[in-house]
């Protein structure tokens, strides 16, 4: 889709080169027949009212130097061949707005005796006679305005589509009483001058290939609204396009908006990306979020507050269009889209600022975050800000007293995200999207409750449980385990003796796997587990070298003369080398 911004002089422009007609080569807007008929209500709370009421309100603002311009709400076009064989422009969505509009400007062409910039530009497929006969004619129109609806009808019997015009009828009258009642005489010819060079209305272009009758279809049904992204791409391009006019022939003007959409097309594609998404965007729209980032950046030279996180229409395109600077602004976008690339493609800068933002719980997966790493002017600080900011992340707590189940999680996570991101003496790019989409989170090597998921213990597994628990095996629990089944209450008991243990819940017994493994692993033991993960590498799945580290029994001074079982001086061991791994880092930054 294609967006320009014009005021309502140059919707209806078709003679120079800042009209929308004339950028399109067409001489009118065309309101094809699929469309619904005109229905916007004339009442003290109708549509034709809200919009004078608006009008009146910003003009208001315009008179006293508070705001130059007032936006209305888009329409969408598409560029057709019409039966004469000229091109015209067919209105998808916003007849309505354009319609009244067209009111607007001829009741204040018979007013102030002006020329009437709406006059011919609207072509009804079956509505073509009133406009033409009674809108567009000076004299016409001031005929209608003298009657009222029943005595309109009696002199126009053979008038077709009886509610349209109805509708037009009433629009008309209201339009002319609220300037008759609502301004002062002496303000209708500024207010005329207001509404045709500072209200402005965003023109969406569909390409030609597309179904007129799809796209309003799906207009109509708020399945495709015009996103904020578009809309803020359609005022840079409108804007920036215009500047240098004067001293550029409007085929250059038109070759700059060009690249500029090119350019942030490119933008967008990359912000979109799946992989760049999740890493930079938390998953969100990645164009709305460097839009969000360069717009908080920018925040204090503009007068409007930027407010995220509320239901205000529109916050970005209104922010920016608050702006005096746009260039400044549109440099700015592209200086952290620069920066933001050349990060994602430097597996070292990358994975710090991961690291940064993907462990748990932690205020670094903010878009603030990202704004702080780009107001940092070189590389050097750069990683000066990463260090400490990974630093801050690892555990300050003596790692041999954290326990799962409560607020060590979190710290927990952070020591072995560290592990997997930073494996001592290799250097490698962590793939973030597979960790965040994947759901990698906290799992047990040694199972708490090893016969979930209708799981029945094997003699062998029966053994695992009872050297596991050692020296706290009591003549109960010696009793429970050896049956050769346990109901839920007997479960219950030697569950609870395996998660009071020390050993269980700490650090030494844990690592990650994603969501979908932990799924598959169940509460299965180490020899089952290992089983696992060896299949996920051989499928071709993602298993951070930690985790495969600790289900090959690969981790230095892990006793490997048996693959099959996990124990607790394996789990005292891990812990030992978690400890030194995460004081060799903390001793390398304080270097």
């Amino acid at each position: 889709m294609r967006e320009l911004v014009f005021n309502t002089e140059n919707v209806f422009n078709s003679s120079s080169e800042d009209g929308a007609l004339f950028q399109y080569d067409c001489q009118t807007y065309h309101i094809p027949a699929y469309q619904r008929g005109y229905k916007w209500g004339s009442d003290p709370n109708g549509a034709v009212t809200i919009l004078l009421k608006d009008l009146k309100e910003a003009f208001s603002k315009y008179q006293k130097g508070s705001s130059r311009e007032y936006y209305l709400q888009y329409i969408t076009v598409k560029r057709s061949k019409s039966g004469d064989g000229n091109f015209h422009l067919e209105v998808i969505d916003g007849q309505q707005r354009l319609t009244t509009l067209s009111i607007i400007f001829s009741i204040l062409s018979n007013l102030n005796g002006t020329e009437n910039i709406a006059v011919n530009r609207l072509d009804y497929a079956i509505r073509a006679n009133f406009f033409q006969t009674h809108i567009y004619s000076k004299e016409k129109l001031a005929e209608l305005l003298k009657y009222e609806w029943e005595n309109f009808k009696k002199t126009n019997p053979n008038q077709l589509d009886k509610q349209d015009i109805f509708y037009f009828f009433q629009a008309a009258k209201r339009i002319e009483k609220f300037f008759r009642d609502e301004l002062k005489k002496n303000d209708w010819h500024s207010f005329h001058e207001f509404v045709s060079k500072c209200v402005m209305v965003i023109v969406n272009s569909v390409e030609s290939h597309v179904s007129s009758e799809t796209v309003f279809r799906n207009l109509n049904s708020n399945k495709v609204p015009l996103t904020e992204t578009e809309l803020v791409k359609g005022y840079f391009i409108t804007k920036i396009g215009r500047q240098g006019k004067s001293k550029t022939h409007f085929r250059e003007i038109l070759e700059l908006r060009s690249n500029l959409g090119r350019k942030w097309d490119e933008i967008s594609a990359w912000c979109n990306r799946p992989d760049v998404r999740s890493f930079y965007f938390s998953g969100g729209d990645g164009m709305e979020g460097l839009l969000t980032i360069t717009a908080k950046m920018l925040e204090g030279k503009s007068q409007k507050q930027l407010i995220i996180g509320r239901k205000e229409d529109h916050h970005l395109f209104n922010f920016f269009h608050s702006l005096d600077d746009l260039e400044n602004a549109y440099q700015l976008l592209r200086e952290n889209y620069n920066k933001l690339l050349d990060w994602y493609n430097r597996d070292d800068i990358y994975n710090l600022i991961g690291f940064c933002r993907f462990t748990k719980g932690r205020k670094n997966n903010s878009l603030d975050f990202l704004i702080s790493l780009l107001r940092v002017p070189e590389y050097k600080e750069l990683f000066k800000v990463l260090e400490k900011a990974r630093l801050d992340l690892l555990p300050k707590e003596e790692i041999q007293e954290l326990r799962y189940g409560g607020d060590d999680d979190q710290v927990i996570h952070a020591a072995l995200l560290y592990l997997n991101v930073f494996p001592d003496g290799i250097r490698k790019r962590f793939d973030f999207h597979l960790f965040e989409t994947e759901k990698w989170t906290l799992e047990h090597i040694f199972p708490q409750s090893p016969e979930g998921k209708k799981n029945q213990l094997t003699p062998d597994q029966r053994e695992l449980v009872i050297q596991m628990l050692g020296a706290d095996l009591s003549d109960e629990l010696n009793d429970i385990l050896n049956k050769d089944s346990r109901n839920d209450h007997e479960k219950s008991i030697y569950y609870e003796a395996l998660k009071s243990l020390g050993p269980l819940n700490s650090i030494g017994n844990m690592c990650l796997l994603s969501d979908r493994d932990n799924s598959s692993n169940g509460n299965k033991f180490f020899k089952e587990k290992r089983q696992n993960i060896l299949e996920l590498i051989q499928k071709g799945r993602f298993v951070p070298k930690h985790t495969f580290d600790v289900f090959s029994k690969m981790i230095p001074s892990l006793p490997d003369d048996n693959l099959s079982m996990w124990t607790r001086e394996d789990i005292q061991v891990h812990q030992v080398y978690i400890f030194d791994s995460i004081q060799k880092a903390k001793e390398e930054v304080n270097q």
